[in-house]
């Protein structure tokens, strides 16, 4: 009996250990331009809310290219899924991008 309660403690002890699943953080400042975009999510990455977006030329800002975009907002990362095309707003400023305002196309 003392050896389950010793062994029950020391998982409890382990379990209380192990890192907490943490929210990305996002603290891009405010927005000074916004782009709309088109593109294909290629893949993505839930443990930083990244999506690696193939897009089209996005006037004003850059040609077609394969790249990272941050998606802050929760809602919106969760429309996303591998393999569909999206449109989606580019905000940025002086050091950061992110997307918002996320539709999926049919």
């Amino acid at each position: 009996m003392t050896r389950r309660i010793l062994a029950a403690a020391a998982l409890l002890g382990l379990l209380a250990c192990a890192p907490a699943r943490r929210e990305p953080a996002f603290d891009f400042g405010e927005a000074k331009e916004k782009h709309p975009m088109r593109g294909e999510v290629l893949r993505l990455r839930p443990e930083n809310r990244v999506a690696v977006i193939k897009h089209e030329d996005i006037d004003g800002w850059m040609k077609a290219m394969t790249m990272d975009f941050p998606v802050p907002d929760a809602a919106e990362y969760a429309k996303l899924k591998e393999g569909m095309t999206i449109r989606a707003t580019v905000l940025r400023n002086d050091l950061h991008y992110w997307l918002v305002d996320i539709q999926p196309e049919p």
